[in-house]
């Protein structure tokens, strides 16, 4: 059973400043305004709707955000996949008023207000949405820590737990269904931001995952990036299609060592345009198949393209991560784009030192060892 439902983001200005509205639910969380589709409506329609309906506030359309998907078990017992599309929507005329059938409570706040609320008491789905009206607003949320609150994505801090900045990753050849379980019952456990495995595992990950704040990366592109343009593109959208909330793309190693800047550039975009806002995109250089101007010149490109990360390494090609490595990413792009570090790190000591060197995300498959103090051996990603 397929269930569709719209809303979105709604903002005002109002004495020179920015306002965005967020609605309290029955349970109490922080939410935006949606609902269900009612036949014979356009998703544009059902959102504007639910919106003045639930709000008393009437708007329009200014631009797609996220469309964001998830399973759960009615009352009959039924699985019933769900599908919400959010649109940003800036209001118009009508009077705030909370439908009390409906929600709870409805207010406007400052972006920065609103961004904090959400962390704090909002469903982890609508991060990035949240995320991307902001972003389109021109009112980037950073992070939460005033150190370095222009960074759009955390820096960690020591003495923070390191769970919440790791991808818990799976990419062997010969991993079965059982270690793919596995996966996720330790992510869940470790409470680990997101699982990073290949593309046939997606569907799998995100049904054990659902209804938990553990997203889902897949990789794309894997692990060479010498695939067709258009290959890497559909196999982009199906991974987000099957429940996605990242990407993790391999660039064209072999294009950007010919300097065929114009063709890596084209090959991150069409990944970038493929997904639909629907998930991150991060870019993986391969670092340690590049001089650092070439790793400056990828940063540029990934950063042009639209994507929303620069990555290190595969963990399959020559060397990984190394702090200087990631420095120098961190330096190359802006501080809308985060640094994940991945390839060889193995220990609580390494995943440190490239915390601290500008990363703001792990990838590793020793992440158990990692957040218990230790380290893991050298056969690990």
């Amino acid at each position: 059973m397929k269930e569709i439902s719209a809303g979105g983001v709604v903002y005002r200005r109002r004495d020179g400043g920015l306002e965005v509205q967020l609605i309290r639910d029955r349970f109490g969380k922080i939410a935006l305004a949606k609902g269900k589709q009612e036949p014979g409506e356009t998703i544009g329609e059902t959102a504007l709707r639910e919106i003045a309906e639930e709000t008393g506030i009437r708007g329009a359309i200014v631009a797609p955000l996220s469309v964001i998907r998830y399973s759960y078990e009615s009352a009959e017992q039924a699985t019933v996949e769900k599908e919400v599309h959010y649109f940003l929507v800036e209001a118009g005329s009508g009077a705030l008023q909370a439908q009390m059938e409906e929600i709870a409570g409805v207010d406007w706040y400052s972006p920065e207000r609103s961004w904090q609320l959400q962390l704090v008491e909002g469903y982890d789905t609508n991060d990035e949405v949240l995320r991307q009206a902001l972003r389109r607003l021109g009112a980037d949320p950073g992070v939460a820590d005033a150190g370095a609150a222009d960074y759009r994505f955390s820096l960690w801090q020591p003495g923070q737990p390191m769970a919440p900045f790791i991808d818990h990753t799976l990419l062997k050849a010969d991993a079965r269904s059982a270690d793919f379980a596995k996966l996720c019952e330790e992510a869940l456990e470790h409470r680990f931001y997101s699982v990073c495995v290949n593309g046939r595992w997606v569907r799998q990950c995100r049904e054990q995952l659902s209804g938990t704040s553990v997203k889902v990366c897949a990789v794309v592109g894997f692990p060479l990036g010498a695939g067709a343009t258009r290959a890497k593109a559909f196999e982009a959208a199906a991974a987000v299609e099957d429940g996605a909330a990242e990407i993790d793309m391999v660039l064209s190693v072999g294009k950007l060592l010919d300097e065929d800047y114009a063709a890596v550039e084209r090959d991150i975009q069409a990944v970038v345009q493929a997904v639909q806002g629907g998930a991150l995109v991060k870019v993986i250089l391969e670092t340690g198949a590049l001089r650092p101007d070439l790793i400056q010149e990828a940063c540029r490109l990934a950063e042009a393209a639209g994507a929303d990360y620069v990555k290190t390494s595969t963990g399959f090609g020559p060397g990984g991560a190394t702090e200087a490595d990631v420095r120098l990413m961190r330096e190359s792009v802006s501080r809308r784009i985060g640094v994940k570090a991945s390839g060889g790190i193995r220990s609580t000591e390494t995943a440190a030192k490239m915390l601290l060197a500008g990363a703001s995300r792990i990838g590793t498959s020793s992440g158990i060892a990692i957040v218990g103090g230790g380290a893991a051996g050298s056969g690990s990603y």
